[in-house]
């Protein structure tokens, strides 16, 4: 059941309709987006564009989004949390699709060039190098207090995507994101 409610959390942030089309065996199975060959990433456009702030402000908004992704996706290990997270996720998602689904187009254009409808969000997560497991993020939070938080958290500012992309919500209420490695071991702020 887990797998199955990951998977629609998923395939709801990725904007993927294919995966509604799936049958209910084929959830072991292999996806299209597991199957298709990786896409290589255009000359030139590897990791964020400091250069081109329309591009960067859709890099950080990906970024942002794959992390409430990875978030809820984990949180519904935790019984106590699902049924909150559900509902928040879904419903900020419902707001949010349009911003995603621009976002998504827009950065496979600009790292995919002609094969842009092929990609996928796990191609974009890695052009971005961005990890997929929430738990290095999390830092000295624990999963429980990140889930106990969530479904207010999304409801702020900082998660409207639609009206960060639109320039109606100041861009600065964003955290700063950076590409992070594998296993990241941040130092603690200098006093």
């Amino acid at each position: 059941m887990r797998r199955l409610l990951v998977g629609a959390l998923c395939a709801a942030a990725l904007g993927i309709a294919q995966a509604a089309d799936a049958p209910p065996a084929a959830a072991n199975a292999a996806t299209p987006a597991e199957t298709q060959a990786r896409l290589t990433v255009l000359a030139g456009r590897s990791g964020y564009a400091h250069d081109q702030p329309e591009i960067l402000l859709r890099q950080r908004l990906f970024g942002l989004a794959h992390g409430l992704s990875l978030l809820a996706a984990a949180c519904l290990d935790l019984p106590a949390h699902s049924e909150p997270i559900q509902d928040a996720y879904a419903g900020w998602h419902a707001k949010q699709a349009k911003a995603i689904e621009t976002i998504v187009h827009d950065l496979a254009d600009y790292y995919f060039g002609p094969r842009a409808g092929e990609a996928r969000w796990p191609d974009l997560s890695r052009a971005l190098n961005l990890i997929d497991n929430i738990q290095p993020a999390l830092s000295e939070v624990t999963l429980h207090a990140a889930c106990a938080s969530l479904p207010e958290a999304i409801a702020r500012p900082r998660y409207a995507l639609d009206k960060l992309l639109t320039g109606t919500v100041e861009a600065e209420t964003l955290p700063d994101i950076v590409a992070v490695p594998p296993a990241p071991t941040l130092p603690a702020p200098a006093q």
